[in-house]
């Protein structure tokens, strides 16, 4: 076996990893976009869960503050419901 013949076949084994690379190029393609697309909304659903958790904290404190205010937090002793 002389050195051309060699060269040939490592040229045409370079030629088939090529050519199934670009085969399934669209099918990589196709999984790296998904992957991007699972990424995105992972990250979109955790800004929202964020968003949600400190409109939830927000509001929670403001109405513990208005009940205080109505059930007469301002007052010496006062904070906790009278009796009935």
């Amino acid at each position: 076996m002389d050195q051309a013949t060699v060269i040939t076949y490592a040229g045409g084994y370079i030629a088939a990893v090529v050519g199934a690379f670009l085969l399934y190029l669209p099918l990589l393609i196709g999984i790296v976009l998904l992957l991007v697309l699972a990424g995105t909304v992972t990250l979109v659903a955790v800004l929202v869960k964020a968003l949600a958790l400190g409109l939830y904290r927000f509001l929670a404190r403001e109405l513990r503050r208005l009940a205080g205010r109505v059930h007469g937090g301002g007052r010496p002793g006062g904070g906790e419901l009278a009796p009935h």
